[in-house]
């Protein structure tokens, strides 16, 4: 087995997280429409428990390191 190093490129690293399971498939489709694969972590707790609640935290969008950056430039230049 080996351990994720900071370095490792194929590591899945937060890229952002959400109040709202609505707000996180949102920036999933964006991202992967733009040819960012990323996972959603804790989506079935927050359909129990309001993230405020779950003990579980936040909902959070997961990305590859290596599209970390062009997640941010894709979300960035999106219009509001």
């Amino acid at each position: 087995m080996t351990l994720n190093r900071p370095d490792d490129k194929d590591e899945l690293v937060v890229f952002d997280t959400y109040t709202s399971d609505a707000d996180a498939y949102i920036a999933k489709g964006v991202l992967e429409t733009n040819g960012v694969p990323c996972i959603i972590n804790n989506e079935i707790f927050s359909s129990v428990y309001p993230v405020t609640l779950s003990p579980w935290g936040a909902i959070k969008l997961l990305v590859f390191r290596h599209d970390l950056e062009k997640a941010v430039s894709i979300m960035e230049s999106r219009p509001l």
